[in-house]
C-alpha cells in the first residue's frame, strides 16, 4: 500500500514539474520587462545645418540649432512614412496622414499624435549617433 502511494505522489509530482517546466518561459515573458539597450545607428559623415539623411527607421534633419532625428513609422498603424523634401512633408502611403519634417501632425487618421524623436549625439570627427529605443 505504502509503495503505491509513493508511486502515486510520485507520479504527481513528477507532472506538476513538466507542467511548471512547460510553463516558465511564458510566466517569464509575462512577469518580466527585460531591459534592451537602444540601436545605436552611426551616420558617419559631416553635415551642415539644412542637410538631411533618411535611413530605414527615422530621417535625420540638422538645422542651425542641432541634429534631429524623426521616426518614419507612423503612428496610426506602424506603416514606413515617405518623406518628400521638395515639400518638407512625411506622407503615409498606406493611409494618406501627413506630417512636418519636424513630426508633428497635419492630417489624416494618426488622429494628432506626433511622430517620435529620437535621441541624437554628435560624434568625435563629424557625424552623429542617433539611439533608436527598443519596445
Amino acid at each position: 500500500m505504502r509503495q503505491v502511494e509513493r508511486r502515486r505522489f510520485l507520479s504527481r509530482l513528477w507532472r506538476w514539474g513538466l507542467s511548471l517546466a512547460a510553463a516558465y518561459p511564458f510566466l517569464a515573458f509575462v512577469e518580466r520587462r527585460r531591459y534592451r539597450p537602444p540601436k545605436e545607428v552611426r551616420i558617419r559623415r559631416p553635415m551642415a545645418p539644412g542637410d538631411w539623411v533618411v535611413e530605414r527607421e527615422f530621417v535625420l534633419f540638422v538645422t542651425s540649432k542641432g541634429a534631429v532625428a524623426v521616426s518614419r513609422h507612423c503612428t496610426h498603424l506602424g506603416c514606413i512614412l515617405t518623406f518628400r523634401p521638395e515639400e518638407r512633408l512625411f506622407i503615409c502611403p498606406c493611409h494618406q496622414s501627413r506630417f512636418h519634417a519636424d513630426g508633428r501632425y497635419i492630417s489624416g487618421p494618426a488622429n494628432g499624435k506626433d511622430l517620435p524623436r529620437f535621441q541624437v549625439r554628435p560624434l568625435e570627427g563629424g557625424g552623429y549617433s542617433v539611439l533608436i529605443p527598443r519596445g
